[in-house]
């Protein structure tokens, strides 16, 4: 049986999804999306000029990445244990090893590197926010393998569809469509501050953090 939480989700991302199309496609109410089913959210999101090659969330690179987080660890399997928790708790570290894995795929895309990189490095330095605005949890992100480094909790927000939440801090251009940076991520409404709106487990999450460069201004990217 599917439990309410979990079908707000669905419902909320469903709608996210179509309101994405919407702001890709400008004012154009009857342009058709060229995005079937099968294609991910954050496909859609950071798709390049060739989304059909993009391949951000194919099962080829998440198993390089994969691969390539298991050698720097000396080969330890990536796979949760029971102390790990649950990849759907966002305070976990079954979660947090799944978002690093998330990283390393995308740093595998050449599109969205940087972005990877810098996210990365917020972990390093605490500042990269996990948001599950459909559940009301939020959580600054940590790297599970510092056993030394007691690791925060997560915190209670207003809970929101994703729809209105990524309308209410995404930053949109004169024509409507949310206003990319040069390293593919978006840019929030709050100064300083770039995001990533994409799926880790099951879930969909937005990750926001403080941009290395606040005054470097940002790209409208048609999506």
């Amino acid at each position: 049986m599917i439990s309410s939480l979990t079908a707000v989700r669905i419902w909320s991302q469903q709608v996210a999804l179509n309101a994405f199309r919407e702001a890709s496609e400008g004012s154009t109410s009857g342009q058709s999306s060229s995005a079937g089913p099968s294609r991910s959210l954050a496909d859609i999101l950071y798709a390049g000029s060739n989304g059909d090659d993009d391949y951000e969330d194919t099962s080829l690179s998440a198993l390089i990445a994969t691969l390539q987080r298991q050698a720097a660890m000396g080969g330890k399997p990536t796979d949760a244990t029971e102390n790990d928790g649950s990849v759907d708790d966002i305070s976990s570290k079954a979660f947090m090893d799944a978002l690093q894995d998330k990283l390393a795929t995308l740093k595998a895309n050449p599109d969205t590197k940087a972005m990877a990189e810098t996210m990365l490095k917020a972990i390093e330095a605490g500042t990269l926010t996990v948001t599950d605005a459909a559940a009301g949890e939020q959580i600054k992100a940590w790297d599970a393998s510092e056993t030394e480094k007691p690791a925060p909790g997560k915190t209670s927000t207003d809970e929101a569809d994703w729809s209105s939440f990524l309308k209410e801090h995404l930053t949109r251009d004169s024509s409507g469509r949310y206003v990319r940076n040069e390293d593919t991520s978006h840019k929030d409404k709050t100064p300083g501050v770039s995001s990533y709106f994409g799926m880790i487990g099951d879930t969909y999450y937005y990750l926001s953090w403080t941009a290395p460069d606040a005054a470097k201004p940002g790209v409208s990217i048609q999506i």
